[in-house]
């Protein structure tokens, strides 16, 4: 179980940076309606990889062994290409979630190359990331266009992953929060209260994704802290502190258990090292 930061800040009068300021003349028993379950979800996206439907199902098959009865308590997910999604759901079994990385904004229609909610729903695919830089960046989708995206997967009764981050100027202009703050309010417009618990948001700076370079334990768990903030003034506290926010950009086996340690971090959403059976497993098994 995780307690985000601004929980603990009510409870124990410690508050986080970024974290609203709260009084703490607030009894336990008050502050308890806020501390909220969240289940960690350590996560994969494979991107434009493997190469085979054959080198897919070995690397579903060999991650999923990674998840044991000595596991951490986690959710554990896969977010593939779309041919190998099916194959990979067989080869993983009930140990590991299999999503779609992206979805099209349209239910149907004139739109070639699409793949709709719909059509990912009707072979059982329940979660689906939205919102990815390589997305925003390669493909040019909007902020509109991934609220679009997130609208038709709430609206199918589907989950999404909402991935959010800024850029290395952004970042050097100390502009993270407000980078942040317009993609989540942009993203999750017409969003409910109601569904937000089919929401995760995966926080990834875009100058550490497939660099090598990874955000200090403590420079992540700000930001994070900082977007369960915004959340609650969109929300309200008791919704903020229900989503589980992960962190993505370059996870490794060395930088998961650090960074799995902070009360606002819930999570990883990994790439390059899912590619890789072993790391991978380690990162499944991180020791908190």
């Amino acid at each position: 179980m995780k307690l985000s930061a601004i929980t603990l800040s009510v409870c124990f009068g410690s508050a986080a940076a970024f974290a609203p300021a709260f009084s703490n003349t607030k009894s336990l028993a008050s502050c308890s309606s806020l501390q909220m379950a969240r289940t960690p979800f350590i996560s994969g996206n494979w991107k434009l990889n493997p190469s085979t439907k054959a080198e897919a199902v070995q690397l579903a098959t060999d991650i999923s062994s990674s998840v044991t009865p000595s596991s951490p308590e986690a959710e554990v997910a896969l977010f593939v290409p779309y041919p190998f999604i099916e194959a990979t759901m067989a080869a993983a079994g009930s140990n590991i979630l299999v999503g779609a990385e992206a979805c099209f904004a349209e239910e149907k229609g004139a739109f070639t190359g699409g793949v709709s909610a719909n059509m990912l729903k009707s072979i059982g695919v329940q979660w689906c990331l939205a919102g990815h830089s390589e997305r925003r960046t390669i493909f040019g989708e909007s902020n509109e266009v991934i609220n679009a995206q997130c609208l038709q997967l709430i609206e199918k009764g589907m989950s999404v992953m909402l991935c959010i981050g800024e850029s290395e100027a952004e970042y050097e202009a100390d502009l993270a929060n407000a980078v942040c703050t317009i993609q989540l309010k942009k993203g999750l417009s017409g969003i409910s209260k109601q569904d937000m618990s089919r929401v995760a948001i995966a926080y990834e700076p875009v100058w550490a994704i497939g660099t090598g370079k990874v955000a200090t334990k403590e420079t992540a768990q700000k930001v994070h802290a900082s977007c369960r903030a915004i959340l609650a003034e969109m929300y309200d506290q008791e919704t903020a502190d229900g989503v589980r926010i992960l962190y993505g950009g370059s996870v490794t086996p060395e930088s998961v258990d650090e960074l799995m340690s902070q009360p606002d971090i819930d999570g990883c959403l990994v790439g390059g090292a899912s590619l890789d059976a072993t790391k991978f497993g380690r990162i499944i098994n991180f020791q908190n």
